[in-house]
C-alpha cells in the first residue's frame, strides 16, 4: 500500500461525510486485493502522486428543486447521504470491480449528480457540461421508478495526464432514459466508463460518441434486473491516423422479455485501429443479444466482420450515409 497516496486521499476528503472518507480510504488499503483492470499500468503509474481538485468546477449544474436535482457531487454527498451511500460506485461502476476503480472512487474530486423523482417526467434535457482539468470526475444519475428525461454530456476534460472519466445511470422500475454524450478530451491516456443498473421495465437509450484521442478505451455496461428491461446503445467512432481506440459493451441480469441492442459505426484512418469488442453477458446469462457493426476507411467496408460494398471516400460521407436518420448522433459524428 501507498501509505503518502492515503494521506493525499485522507487530507482531501477531510469535511466529507464520514462514510465517504472512510470508503475511499479503504479503496486504497484493499486496492491490490482486486483484479487487474484491462490496461491499467499507464493509469496507475501515473496517479501516484495525484494533484486533486480543491473546489467544484462552475460548470456543474446546481438545481435543489422538488421537479430534479443537478448538484456538484461533493455537495450532493453532503445533502443526499442516503442517496449517496447506497448507490455511489455500488450498482453500476462497482469500486471492487478492480485496482483501477478502486483509485477512480479514492481519488474522484468532481462530478455532477442528477436525481430525478419517481413518476416524474421533464420535457427539456438536462445538459452536463462539465470543464475541468480533474483526472477522475464522476457522474452519478438517479432515475426514479416511472420517471422520464433526456440527458446530455458534452463536457470538456482538459488535463494532459491519463484520465478516467466514468457515468453511473440508476434506473427505477419503468423509467425511461435518454443519454447522449459527445465529450472532449486532451490528454493521450482517456478511459471512460458509462455503466448503468436497470430496474424491471426500464429503458435506457445510449448515444455516444467515442473520443478522439491516441489511445482510448471506453466501457459500456448495464445490469437488467428483471423483466422487461432494455438497454438501447449506438456508438459511432472517428480514428484519428496512428490512433487506437477499444469499445467494450457488456451486461448482466436476467428477466422474460429483457434485451441488449448494440449498433457500433466507426471511421479509420491509415495507421488507425478500433477494437469494437462482442456484445456479451458477464456471466453467460440467457439475455436476448443483438449487435450491428460497421467498420469503414478510405480503403473498405466491413459490416459485422464481412467485406461489403459501397466504399466511401471521406469519414463525412459514410457517417451521413450509415447513421439512421433520426439519431442524434448524426448531429455530432
Amino acid at each position: 500500500m501507498n501509505e503518502e497516496l492515503l494521506k493525499t486521499v485522507q487530507k482531501a476528503s477531510q469535511g466529507q461525510p464520514d462514510w465517504l472518507q472512510k470508503k475511499r480510504s479503504l479503496a486504497i488499503m484493499l486496492q491490490k486485493r482486486f483484479p487487474l483492470a484491462n490496461q491499467q499500468q499507464a493509469w496507475l503509474t501515473k496517479w501516484q502522486q495525484p494533484n486533486l481538485a480543491a473546489n467544484d468546477e462552475p460548470s456543474l449544474l446546481n438545481h435543489d428543486g422538488d421537479d430534479f436535482v443537478a448538484l456538484p457531487i461533493n455537495l450532493a454527498v453532503q445533502k443526499y447521504p442516503e442517496l449517496l451511500q447506497e448507490n455511489l460506485m455500488e450498482k453500476a461502476v462497482r469500486w471492487q470491480d478492480n485496482q483501477l476503480n478502486a483509485l477512480h472512487l479514492a481519488l474522484m474530486d468532481t462530478g455532477q449528480f442528477i436525481y430525478v423523482p419517481d413518476n416524474t417526467k421533464l420535457e427539456e434535457p438536462l445538459k452536463i457540461g462539465l470543464v475541468t482539468r480533474s483526472n477522475n470526475p464522476h457522474n452519478l444519475i438517479i432515475v426514479g421508478a416511472g420517471a422520464q428525461v433526456t440527458i446530455i454530456e458534452e463536457s470538456s476534460y482538459e488535463t494532459q495526464a491519463p484520465l478516467y472519466a466514468a457515468t453511473e445511470i440508476l434506473l427505477g422500475t419503468g423509467a425511461q432514459v435518454k443519454f447522449c454524450q459527445n465529450n472532449r478530451y486532451y490528454g493521450d491516456l482517456v478511459r471512460q466508463a458509462v455503466h448503468s443498473y436497470q430496474a424491471r421495465g426500464s429503458k435506457l437509450e445510449i448515444e455516444g460518441v467515442i473520443p478522439e484521442n491516441q489511445h482510448g478505451y471506453s466501457s459500456f455496461y448495464s445490469f437488467l434486473d428483471g423483466s422487461d428491461a432494455h438497454w438501447n446503445v449506438q456508438l459511432a467512432s472517428m480514428v484519428e491516423a496512428d490512433c487506437q481506440q477499444e469499445v467494450v459493451t457488456q451486461v448482466d441480469g436476467y428477466g422474460e422479455n429483457t434485451s441488449a441492442q448494440v449498433n457500433e459505426w466507426g471511421w479509420v484512418d491509415s495507421n488507425a485501429q478500433i477494437k469494437w469488442g462482442k456484445l456479451a453477458t458477464v456471466d453467460e446469462e440467457p439475455l436476448e443479444l443483438h449487435q450491428h457493426r460497421i467498420i469503414a476507411s478510405s480503403d473498405r467496408i466491413m459490416v459485422d466482420d464481412q467485406e461489403k460494398a459501397p466504399r466511401f471516400n471521406a469519414s463525412g460521407d459514410f457517417f451521413k450515409a450509415q447513421l439512421p436518420a433520426d439519431s442524434w448522433l448524426v448531429r455530432h459524428s
